[in-house]
């Protein structure tokens, strides 16, 4: 659950243009991936459709193909039948003399009497010669069997060799019968090897309730664990209830691919949809097969898996391209929506970093033309807004400045006019007059330097130069001002720390900063009387001012000026930046509000931490990201400079 709400919380902390562009990515994905599982659907059963519509082109070209052969068979006997020599010689052999037999193309040759009795046959040692033949009985009494229909039956073609399937045809003529025939094995042989050399087809024959599978083609040959594989799969199909025809086989035994040497183990593993088949009983054929008489027909897959592997191919390269191309769109897309609001965001950072002059070009139309049409105006009002505020702080600050200014030049003054009048009145009595007149004009000296101090003070405050910003390193500050306060220090039996860290530098006013960072030093001492400890520390930290912890941290460089005096209390706390106020019986009060202005115009910030009779923290922090180089910090301009536009 928590690595799952981190990745929620990460996904919820990216850009909107990009969980646009991601939503946009993941749809458009999703639809692809859809359309890629339809098409493989669509596919394999186009491909089942055109196995089934393959086999039974197959089924048929081969019982075609068997039909002309028994054609050819009962031609090639009725022509012999017809031919004298043949004749001659079934006289011949009755007549008790030789039992030669002219030339002939068949595997089997057979002649005899109108009795059914054997005379010729190409077998010279053939035991039923001068026998009937119980089968050729059967032909002479079926009408349908004399037009010269074919049969297949086990028959020994030379001695010592085992029995062989024979398609033979007997022909009936008017002095007797004619038998012939040609082996089955040689002829599928001879047909399967020109014509269906990528399928192997085996002959199935029936021995002692076992099958042997005679291959018929090269294929066949190569995948003699054919049956095996096919008998273990059938099994556990009859032990499962599934069919069990047209099941497919993949060998687990690798074939080399043709015309390639085995040294190289390039191999694949073929897979083939196995069907039993009577061919020879369809009604393309006229034959009387025996029972035992089937071809297995194992259908190679090899072709239909690499159109399938190329189509498969082509699609996901149909789709990766999709996949890119809308990938592109999304981004262009998700750009082109998030624009304006980014330039929005940019907007509200430039009005938060106190730029009230810039505006946003409103080019857009609808909501986001509206909210940044509102949004110039709100900029617009809000610089209003603080421009007379500022005017009417002004004004107060210069009041209170103007009393505070009166009440100080107040109190010299009586002075002044006491000596004055003293001298008025001693320029009679000679005797001590020259006394008195020393005594008046030292005081009256003393109090004019005084009001000179004043007004310098406060033209100080009011007459503050722009920053003439140099790269400066804190540190060096902090060791030129405790230079000039060291003797202050020990007269009044103060420890001064250094905490110095090792510092980037900024771009600062150095004079400026030393004579705020002296003020700060002046009144620590000055709340130490009794002594103390005086602790100026610089450090670079790394702060989160934002409850989103996936918001980068910024880095700050701080200078803590620490006392143990007397401390402030919380309204002490609260006026000290205060232009007139003060806790001294002497000074104009002046002093922080000079040190808060200095820092503000550098763009840094001002904390106080106090507490009575313990001591009392300053700490300055500048923000390390925008004080690394020259350019001066964002201020709030006046109506004199240039608007700023972008648009929208």
């Amino acid at each position: 659950m928590d690595y799952l709400r981190r990745i929620l919380n990460k996904l919820s902390a990216l850009r909107l243009q990009n969980k646009i562009f991601f939503t946009y990515s993941l749809v458009f994905l999703l639809m692809f991936a859809v359309i890629f599982v339809i098409a493989n659907l669509l596919i394999d059963r186009t491909f089942d459709d055109q196995l089934d519509k393959d086999l039974f082109e197959l089924r048929s070209n081969i019982s075609k193909l068997y039909a002309l052969f028994v054609d050819s068979i009962r031609d090639e006997v009725k022509a012999m039948g017809e031919d004298r020599d043949i004749l001659n010689a079934v006289r011949r052999a009755e007549r008790g003399g030789g039992r030669e037999i002219p030339q002939t193309n068949f595997d089997v040759f057979e002649c005899g009497n109108q009795e059914g009795i054997l005379v010729l046959s190409k077998r010279g040692d053939d035991p039923r010669i001068g026998h009937k033949d119980p089968d050729v009985t059967e032909v002479n009494s079926d009408e349908t069997l004399k037009e010269g229909k074919g049969t297949i039956r086990e028959r020994i073609i030379e001695r010592g060799e085992d029995p062989q399937l024979i398609v033979e045809v007997t022909q009936w003529m008017e002095w007797g019968y004619i038998t012939g025939g040609r082996s089955l094995r040689k002829w599928l042989e001879r047909t399967m090897l020109n014509q269906y050399a990528e399928h192997p087809i085996f002959l199935v024959k029936k021995m002692d309730e076992q099958e042997e599978w005679i291959p018929l083609n090269n294929s066949a040959g190569q995948t003699t664990s054919l049956k095996d594989e096919w008998q273990l799969q059938m099994q556990t199909a009859e032990a499962q209830g599934k069919p069990v025809e047209g099941l497919v086989v993949a060998l687990k035994t690798p074939i080399p691919q043709d015309g390639e040497e085995t040294s190289n183990n390039r191999s694949i593993t073929p897979t083939f949809t196995v069907v039993r088949t009577d061919i020879l009983s369809t009604p393309f054929s006229d034959s009387q097969r025996l029972p035992f008489v089937e071809l297995i027909i194992a259908y190679s897959h090899e072709n239909r898996i690499q159109w399938l592997d190329q189509m498969r191919v082509i699609l996901l390269l149909s789709v990766g391209g999709g996949a890119v191309l809308v990938y592109c769109i999304s981004y262009l897309v998700s750009r082109r929506i998030t624009r304006p609001i980014s330039q929005l965001q940019r907007g509200v950072s430039e009005i938060g970093a106190g730029n009230l002059n810039y505006q946003i070009a409103v080019q857009s139309k609808g909501e986001v033309g509206v909210l940044a049409n509102e949004f110039n105006q709100m900029a617009l009002a809000l610089r209003k807004s603080l421009e007379e505020h500022k005017a009417a702080e002004r004004i107060a600050v210069w009041r209170d400045v103007a009393r505070q200014l009166a009440h100080e030049v107040k109190n010299p003054l009586f002075p002044i006019r006491l000596s004055v009048e003293n001298l008025q009145e001693a320029k009679d009595r000679p005797d001590i007059f020259d006394e008195i007149f020393n005594v008046c004009t030292e005081t009256i000296i003393e109090e004019v330097d005084r009001i000179r101090g004043l007004i310098d003070e406060f033209h100080q405050y009011a007459r503050l130069p722009v920053p003439d910003r140099h790269p400066v390193n804190l540190n060096d500050v902090v060791n030129s001002v405790l230079k000039l306060y060291i003797e202050l220090s020990q007269a009044q039996e103060i420890n001064v720390k250094k905490e110095l860290s090792p510092l980037p530098e900024l771009s600062l006013d150095r004079e400026q900063m030393e004579r705020a960072l002296g003020n700060l030093v002046k009144n620590a001492i000055e709340a130490m009387p009794d002594g103390g400890t005086l602790t100026l520390r610089t450090q670079s930290m790394s702060v989160n001012r934002n409850e989103d912890l996936t918001v980068e941290n910024s880095r700050y460089i701080t200078l803590e000026v620490q006392d143990t005096g007397y401390g402030m209390s919380k309204e002490t706390q609260q006026n000290i930046f205060a232009p007139d106020y003060t806790t001294k019986t002497h000074g104009t009060g002046l002093g922080m509000a000079i040190v808060r202005r200095i820092i503000t115009v550098h763009g840094g910030e001002l904390t106080v931490e106090s507490e009575e009779n313990v001591g009392s923290t300053i700490r300055i922090s500048f923000n390390e990201s925008t004080y690394l180089n020259d350019l001066t910090p964002v201020m709030i301009p006046n109506q004199n400079e240039a608007t700023n536009q972008e648009l929208i």
